[in-house]
């Protein structure tokens, strides 16, 4: 096994010393028509995929409730068992039993079924006050505030609910997040019904069009006072560069503003972290699990044992800017962004305003199959510095502001206002 960055690359090794000649000739044969058979899994590469998601759930994953995995893995089993070679049936039956481990980044995924099934809906919907609503729209029919009824002519929550079982995630709330964002789960061509009644077709194959990578904006809001930074992800190092630049050319205002709602992370946060904080800060809590290897030993396994590790104190070097700060950050803010965002909050460095971020956040595990199917386990649990749990609650920010539909729809920007206001104020 070895480690790159939070993910683990795992390649099982082929023991092959008590099997005859011409068997192995079969599975390896076998094998390489699994791999090239598109849209069919026969049923002894079903039971080896399913056998390492087992194998990966029970050694990695924390807080494992043993009992109940078990419970879920065997209705799976019965599913993958029958005599279907299907592909997309095997994956969804395969995305469901690691989803109800609730938990955002442990995932399985096939580089087939994205090609078959990937194309974007081409919008972000997040449910919004018992509302499905659309917060960022890249199809010309639809508008960002639009309240989306239907489906299919299904309504929205309950077309939710019924495909919820496939989605990955910390909380409920998290998966409204991911919905739209999972486009195995829609049709290649549906219907929306949005407020008012009025009908629009989704093509999915038809319409997908490749949308250009975001960068990091930024300008003054009050002239030589008041700066805003957004920035879209942590993908490179290019968005923190600009990022970067940008302080450089705002260092003498009184507040800078930095945007990262929607920031779904991608990436490593620290250079842009370390440049802002101006004060000694601690990282994650950390809880992994461990099953086998050395507890053998002590006559330990299958009992679970945890390690738990608090991060050292970082003494932060002179900061690129030490003046006030505000982050602005809602449930769209994920993973390395909430990586980001945790010590300002914690630390008292800067203030926070917007929603609750989405409260997932771990290390993984990473198998990659032969045939591109892949497997996503978390490995290790992230708490706040004191303990506190963080996966499936979030960072909650120092003044909640919770924009309405009628916000979106005129594109009022309460977040930014207040922030505006309260930089102003100081």
């Amino acid at each position: 096994m070895t480690i790159t960055g939070c993910v683990e690359r795992v390649v099982a090794p082929t023991k092959t010393a008590a099997i005859p000649l011409l068997c192995l000739a079969f599975v390896l044969l076998a094998n390489r028509l699994w791999a090239q058979s598109g849209d069919v899994v026969p049923l002894h590469a079903r039971v080896m995929v399913a056998t390492k998601i087992y194998q990966q759930v029970a050694t990695f994953f924390p807080d494992l409730s043993q009992k109940q995995f078990d419970d879920d893995y065997g209705v799976y089993l019965a599913e993958i068992l029958k005599p279907s070679d299907d592909r997309r049936s095997f994956d969804l039956a395969s995305m469901s039993v690691v989803a109800t481990l609730h938990d955002g980044h442990t995932w399985f995924y096939d580089d087939w079924l994205d090609k078959n099934y990937r194309q974007p809906v081409g919008l972000t919907v997040y449910p919004w006050d018992g509302k499905w609503v659309v917060i960022r729209s890249g199809r010309p029919s639809v508008s960002v505030g639009d309240v989306i009824e239907a489906i299919d002519g299904t309504p929205t929550q309950t077309y939710f609910e019924r495909w919820r079982k496939y989605i990955s995630a910390s909380s409920d709330r998290d998966a409204g997040i991911s919905f739209f964002d999972t486009p195995v789960v829609f049709p290649e061509r549906f219907s929306l019904t949005l407020d008012g009644g009025r009908q629009v077709v989704v093509d999915r194959k038809q319409d997908n069009k490749e949308e250009p990578p975001a960068k990091t904006e930024g300008r003054w809001l009050v002239p030589k006072s008041v700066a805003y930074i957004k920035v879209p992800n942590f993908r490179g190092i290019e968005t923190q560069a600009a990022a970067l630049e940008y302080l450089s050319q705002f260092h003498e205002a009184k507040a800078i503003i930095i945007d990262v709602r929607g920031n779904p992370g991608l990436g490593d946060p620290g250079p842009l972290q370390r440049s802002l904080m101006d004060k000694p800060y601690q990282l994650w809590t950390e809880q992994s699990s461990m099953k086998g290897g050395m507890m053998l030993r002590h006559g330990a396994y299958p009992e679970l044992s945890r390690a738990t590790s608090s991060q050292v104190t970082i003494e932060p070097q002179k900061p690129a800017y030490a003046g006030s700060l505000f982050l602005l950050v809602d449930r769209g803010c994920v993973c390395a962004c909430e990586d980001f965002v945790m010590p300002f909050k914690i630390f008292g460095r800067a203030q926070l305003l917007g929603e609750n971020t989405a409260g997932s956040y771990s290390s993984t595990n990473f198998t990659h199959f032969e045939n591109g199917m892949m497997l996503n386990v978390a490995s290790v649990r992230h708490m706040f510095p004191d303990g506190s749990k963080f996966e499936g609650v979030g960072i909650a920010p120092n003044v909640e502001i919770h924009p309405t539909v009628h916000d979106l729809k005129s594109r009022n920007d309460v977040v930014l206002d207040r922030a505006v206001k309260m930089a102003t104020e100081k």
